[in-house]
């Protein structure tokens, strides 16, 4: 027994930061504490509640129990390090939740630990996240429906990166449908499905579907978030007063709530496709304030990565409200931050040859559209080709180049496939 409780002892000493001589406090020694903890002496009685009321705990907690309070206060822990996740710290996060995972294992508690893997693989990559998921889902094979369902949206992003992006949205879809056959619509977990796959309908350019998922997860989300923060924040506060009252059930219920919340205020990149979706969708209806709302926000809640393409994408849509100088302020913020070479910088410099052409500077203009048709030829883009032909092609017949304008015109037709005469 001494050697489990000595392991059990230095565990809860180091998670607490404590040293040995402060453990030991007046009564003991830090010579004392070292015996008791490499199994050299057993403690007693006296010694093993005073020890407990230094680390905060029961005394049948160092003999190997499981009291409520530490089960609660494990779910705490794991909450906090998500929210230094969210909080952009994936550095000092991460190995404080690999020792919750393996503190969860110990407890034999299967559902923190695989929630643990869930965070840990959602800010890793390649093999790393692989691992983490697959470890994941054997830890919550056993829990119900609702809770195996929280590994798919990883196990989609594997596979996305894999290339399998059609089996990553048909597992999505089998495990939606698979919730809402067998009875277990819950909102969260209905959330974060519907959510990523707005995303991946958008990205494979399917906006009706996009938008039908879209517009049902905007329906099941709380806000924005701060707002989830603010939540979550009072949850915790709230299971932290049952705790103090013994109120293990109350607790219990109110870290449950924090923990959707949490699984929600992860989800924020995906939701900014949904409103990008949404955005699209009134942007082509006439309702351009909603769009820009819309595209407001997910420039807000985006993926860094996805901030410079919805940013010129907003820019676009104040360009088209006739708000030339909010479209040039957003154009000249994002310019740093694209790539040249890439469709977004073809999607940017056709923006930049609109404005131009909406100020009157006919030569500005025409170098940003020729810019733009001549990457978007090179990358095989066709989408901005299409676009960006017809200005580019009206301007030059508006400044007397008719000739040169037929060329530009031929070009990109052939470009997009046409036959030459």
């Amino acid at each position: 027994m001494s050697e489990s409780v000595g392991e059990r002892l230095r565990e809860l000493r180091t998670e607490r930061g404590l040293t040995q001589r402060e453990l030991a406090g007046p009564q003991y020694s830090a010579a004392y504490v070292s015996s008791v903890e490499t199994g050299a002496r057993t403690p007693s009685g006296d010694a093993l509640r005073f020890f407990a009321r230094q680390l905060g705990i029961d005394p049948d907690e160092l003999l190997g129990g499981r009291s409520p309070r530490e089960l609660i206060e494990l779910d705490l822990e794991l909450i906090e390090t998500a929210d230094r996740f969210l909080a952009g710290d994936a550095r000092r996060a991460t190995p404080r939740m690999q020792r919750i995972r393996r503190r969860a294992e110990r407890l034999d508690r299967p559902r923190q630990a695989g929630i643990a893997l869930l965070w840990l693989a959602g800010y890793s990559t390649g093999d790393v996240r692989t691992k983490y998921v697959a470890d994941a889902e054997t830890a919550l094979s056993g829990e119900p429906p609702p809770v195996r369902a929280m590994v798919v949206p990883l196990r989609a992003a594997v596979l996305t990166a894999w290339g399998e992006v059609q089996y990553s949205v048909h597992l999505l879809e089998t495990c939606h449908a698979e919730l809402l056959r067998d009875g277990y619509p819950q909102p969260s977990m209905l959330l974060t499905l519907r959510a990523c796959l707005a995303e991946r309908h958008l990205r494979q350019g399917d906006l009706e579907r996009a938008a039908e998922y879209a517009g049902s997860a905007l329906r099941l989300t709380r806000g924005g978030p701060a707002v989830l923060a603010e939540l979550t924040r009072s949850h915790v506060e709230v299971c932290r007063s049952h705790l103090a009252a013994d109120r293990f059930a109350d607790a219990a219920a109110s870290v449950a709530a924090a923990y959707d919340l949490m699984q929600e205020r992860a989800l924020h990149p995906a939701m900014a496709y949904c409103l990008l979706a949404r955005a699209r969708v009134r942007g082509r209806s006439g309702d351009v304030e909603g769009a820009l709302a819309d595209l407001g926000a997910a420039r807000e809640t985006a993926w860094p990565d996805d901030v410079p393409a919805i940013t010129v994408e907003l820019a676009a849509e104040y360009l088209a409200a006739g708000r030339l100088e909010t479209a040039a302020a957003l154009l000249d913020q994002v310019r740093p931050a694209v790539v040249a070479g890439t469709a977004l910088a073809a999607e940017l410099r056709l923006q930049l040859g609109s404005l131009a052409r909406a100020r009157g500077d006919a030569r500005r203009a025409a170098e940003d559209l020729r810019a733009a048709v001549e990457i978007a030829t090179g990358l095989g883009a066709r989408g901005v080709l299409v676009r960006a032909l017809r200005p580019l092609s009206e301007l030059l017949g508006e400044t007397g180049k008719q000739a040169e304008a037929a060329d530009v015109l031929r070009n990109g037709l052939i470009a997009l496939g046409a036959e030459a005469d």
